[in-house]
C-alpha cells in the first residue's frame, strides 16, 4: 500500500530563471544518456502563413491560429517536413507587459491542447497578465495529422489481445515514420512555436501524459521555463508492469470505504480475491451494445483488473465494493456493467474526433519502458517479457495473476510487443541524473490508480527542489479539484505552494448499495400509496438511475444495455430522448417507453411496466434522479395513480 505523506507543511522559493539556465547548461553533460536530453540542431522554424482568427469548434474568443513548418526528422532533414498547429490567446490586460505564457497539454498521448480541455476557462485567473499558447503535438488536432486504419475500429480496445494486435498493425502502417512522433520531437516542436512567436518565459502545465511531455520540455529547454505544474504525473522511468497502479487501486478502494463508512475495505479485498480466482478459471461471456453492433465480450480476470484499475476514475472505484459483493454471491451483472463501461471508455477513444489513437500508440511505443527489445524477433520478445514477469515472483500482483493484471489496460506491459523495430526508441530524458532545477509543483490525487501518488513522488524526485502535494478524494488529473487548482494557480504566480493544503479537502464519491436481484428487493418509493405502487415507483426510480449511468454510452454509441437485460437506444425523432426497450434492472420486471430531458435535471416520459415482480401499468413520469423527487400519473395494477413520490437516497 502507498503511504500518506506527513501533514507537515512545506514552502519553497526558487532561484531566478537566469541562474537556473546557467545550472541547466552545466547539468546536461555529455555522453549517450545526455544525448537523449539535448535538442538536435536544425534549420530555424518558420510560420507556414500569417496568424488568423481561430475558427475551430471551442476555440477561445480572441485566439489566433497558425502552423509552423518543422523537420519531420531533425536528425535527417531530407525526409521532409510536418506542420505543427497552435492557438495563441493574448493576455487580457494589454496595458502592461506580459508576465509570460502558459503552455498546457491535456495528456493522452493523442489529445490536442486546442480542444480537449477548456484551458482558457480553467486557467482564467492567470490570463490577465499571461498569454495562453495551445500547441497540438505533431500528428494530431490542428497539426498535420496521422491516422492508422488499425486504430479506427471502434471495437479494437474491447480486449487486450485485440488492442495489442491493433497497435502492432498501426506501427507497420506507419513504417519508417513510426519513430518520429515521440515526446522529444514534440518538445522540440513546442520550442519551435515558441521561437517563431518570440516568446521566452513559459509556465508549463501538464495533465496526465502532459506531465511526461512537460518534463521532457523542461529537460531540453530549461532556460525558457518559469514554472512547471504537473497534475496526475508519472516519472520517465515508470514501472512497465503497473505494480504501483495495483497498490494505488487497492488503496483508493480502502480510502473510499473508510471515508464514506459505506463498506469494509477488508471485506472488499476478500471479495476481490474470490471473484478474481473464479474468473481466472471460469470466465463468462456477455454482450455489450455498441450502437448497431453487439460485441461479444468476456468477463475474465483481465476484465476485472481493468475495472479495478479504472484509469483512475474514482466513481468506478466507488462502485466496485457493491459490485464485488454481488459477484461473490453469484450475481455478476453489476460487474459486467462496470466492465462494459471501461471497455467502451477505452474503445470509444477511437470514436472521439478530438483524440488521435495513432499518436497515442506512436508515443507510447517509442518512449515508454519495455521488458523486451524491438530488434529481437517476436518469439524472443515474448520469451523475454515472460521471463521478466516470472522474475517478480507469483505474489507480485496479488490477488491477480501476472497475466491478469498486466492486461488491465495501462500503458506499458506488452501493449507494444508487436510494434516494428525502432532503433531510435528510448526514454526521451536521461534517467541517471537529476533534471534541471526549475520550479515544479507535482499534484497527485489520493484516489488515482492511473498516475498514483507514488508515481507523483517519483516525478518530484527527478527535480532537485520540486514540491509534491497530494490531493484528498481526487482521482486522475487533480487539477480539476478546487483546492488543487487554486494551489497550482498560486504556484504559477508565486513559485511557492503549501504541500499540505489539500490533504483534508474534497468529498469521497458515494458508494452505491448492492443491486437488487428481484423486484421485491428494490427499496420502495416514499408516497401516499399502497406497497405495490410504492414498489413499482421504486422500479421506475432504479431504471432512471440506470439510464443516467448509461446515458454517456448512448450518446457515444447510440445504444447501451440495461443492467440485467433490454436496451437503451437514442430516439432519432426527439433530440436527447432515449428509448427503453424491455429494460431490466431486476430479473423479474421490465420497463419500456421513452424518457427525455425536462426542465432542470428532470427526466420526463411515458413508461410501461411489466413482469411478475411489479404491478403492471402505464405511467407518465417526471423524475429527477439526482434528488429522487418525482411525480407519476396513469395506472398501476388496474388502479389510477396521480401522486408525488420520493426515492430512497434522494436529497
Amino acid at each position: 500500500m502507498l503511504s500518506t505523506p506527513p501533514a507537515a507543511r512545506r514552502r519553497t522559493r526558487w532561484l531566478a530563471t537566469t541562474v537556473l539556465a546557467a545550472f541547466a547548461a552545466c547539468a546536461v553533460g555529455t555522453g549517450p544518456a545526455a544525448a537523449a536530453m539535448a535538442p538536435t540542431p536544425s534549420a530555424p522554424p518558420r510560420l507556414s502563413a500569417p496568424l488568423e482568427p481561430c475558427t475551430y469548434d471551442g476555440a477561445p474568443a480572441g485566439a489566433r491560429c497558425g502552423t509552423v513548418e518543422v523537420a519531420l526528422d531533425r536528425a535527417n532533414p531530407g525526409r521532409g517536413t510536418t506542420r505543427v498547429g497552435f492557438a495563441f490567446l493574448p493576455r487580457r490586460d494589454q496595458s502592461q507587459p506580459s508576465l509570460g505564457t502558459v503552455v498546457p497539454n491535456p495528456g493522452g498521448p493523442g489529445a490536442p491542447a486546442s480542444r480537449f480541455v477548456n484551458y482558457a476557462g480553467l486557467l482564467a485567473p492567470l490570463l490577465d497578465r499571461r498569454d495562453l499558447l495551445l500547441v497540438d503535438p505533431r500528428g494530431i488536432g490542428l497539426s498535420q495529422q496521422i491516422r492508422c486504419k488499425a486504430m479506427t475500429d471502434p471495437l479494437a480496445g474491447f480486449s487486450h489481445p485485440e488492442l495489442v494486435a491493433a497497435i502492432g498493425a498501426c506501427g507497420r502502417e506507419l513504417g519508417s515514420k513510426a519513430g518520429l512522433y515521440g515526446s522529444a520531437a514534440v518538445a522540440d516542436d513546442m520550442d519551435a512555436v515558441r521561437q517563431v512567436l518570440g516568446l521566452d518565459r513559459l509556465d508549463l502545465w501538464g495533465d496526465s501524459y502532459g506531465t511526461y511531455l512537460m518534463t521532457v520540455y523542461a529537460a531540453r529547454y530549461p532556460q525558457h521555463v518559469h514554472s512547471v505544474v504537473l497534475s496526475g504525473s508519472y516519472p520517465i522511468a515508470f514501472d512497465t508492469f503497473g505494480r504501483d497502479r495495483l497498490d494505488a487501486a487497492m488503496r483508493a478502494i480502502r480510502l473510499i470505504c473508510a471515508r464514506t463508512r459505506s463498506c469494509d475495505g477488508d471485506a472488499v479485498m476478500r471479495d476481490l480475491a474470490q471473484v478474481a480466482a473464479r474468473l481466472r478459471s471460469h470466465p463468462v461471456r456477455f454482450t455489450v451494445a455498441t450502437g448497431s453492433r453487439t460485441y461479444r465480450a468476456t468477463l475474465d480476470e483481465a476484465a476485472l483488473a481493468s475495472v479495478v484499475y479504472a484509469r483512475g476514475e474514482r466513481t468506478i472505484s466507488a462502485a466496485l465494493p457493491s459490485a464485488l459483493a454481488n459477484a461473490a454471491a453469484g450475481d455478476l451483472d453489476p460487474l459486467k456493467r462496470l466492465a462494459s463501461l471501461v471497455m467502451r471508455d477505452v474503445a470509444g477513444l477511437t470514436q472521439n474526433p478530438a483524440f488521435n489513437a495513432t499518436a497515442f500508440a506512436a508515443v507510447m511505443c517509442h518512449d515508454y519502458p519495455r521488458a523486451f527489445r524491438y530488434q529481437d524477433p517476436p518469439a524472443v520478445r515474448r520469451a523475454d517479457y515472460r521471463r521478466a514477469l516470472s522474475a517478480l515472483g507469483p505474489s507480485a500482483f496479488g490477488p491477480f495473476s501476472a497475466a491478469g493484471w498486466t492486461a488491465a489496460g495501462f500503458e506499458g506491459a506488452d501493449l507494444c510487443i508487436e510494434w516494428p523495430n525502432d532503433p531510435t526508441a528510448a526514454a526521451p530524458v536521461a534517467t541517471d541524473r537529476p533534471l534541471p532545477d526549475v520550479p515544479v509543483l507535482v499534484l497527485s490525487g489520493d484516489l488515482d490508480a492511473n498516475t498514483p501518488s507514488g508515481a507523483g513522488r517519483e516525478t518530484a524526485a527527478q527535480f532537485p527542489h520540486a514540491i509534491f502535494a497530494e490531493v484528498a478524494n481526487a482521482g486522475h488529473t487533480p487539477s480539476g479539484d478546487p483546492c488543487a487548482l487554486a494551489l497550482a494557480i498560486g504556484f504559477v504566480k508565486t513559485l511557492s505552494a503549501d504541500a499540505g493544503a489539500c490533504l483534508r479537502t474534497g468529498t469521497p464519491p458515494p458508494v452505491p448499495g448492492r443491486a437488487a436481484v428481484r423486484g421485491a428487493q428494490l427499496p420502495p418509493a416514499r408516497a401516499a400509496a399502497t406497497s405495490a405502487v410504492r414498489r413499482a415507483l421504486g422500479l421506475v426510480g432504479a431504471t432512471a438511475e440506470d439510464l443516467v449511468q448509461q446515458s454517456g454510452a448512448v450518446r457515444a454509441w447510440g445504444a447501451a444495455d440495461g443492467l440485467r437485460g433490454g436496451r437503451y437506444a437514442a430516439d432519432t425523432a426527439t433530440p436527447g430522448a432515449i428509448t427503453l426497450k424491455a429494460v431490466r434492472v431486476v430479473r423479474d420486471a421490465s420497463v419500456s417507453g421513452t424518457l427525455a430531458p425536462g426542465t432542470g435535471q428532470q427526466l420526463i416520459g411515458t413508461l410501461r411496466l411489466s413482469g411478475p415482480g411489479v404491478a403492471p401499468g402505464r405511467l407518465q413520469v417526471r423524475i429527477a434522479p439526482g434528488t429522487g423527487a418525482g411525480h407519476a400519473t396513469g395506472t398501476l395494477g388496474g388502479h389510477a395513480v396521480d401522486l408525488d413520490f420520493q426515492l430512497e437516497g434522494g436529497q
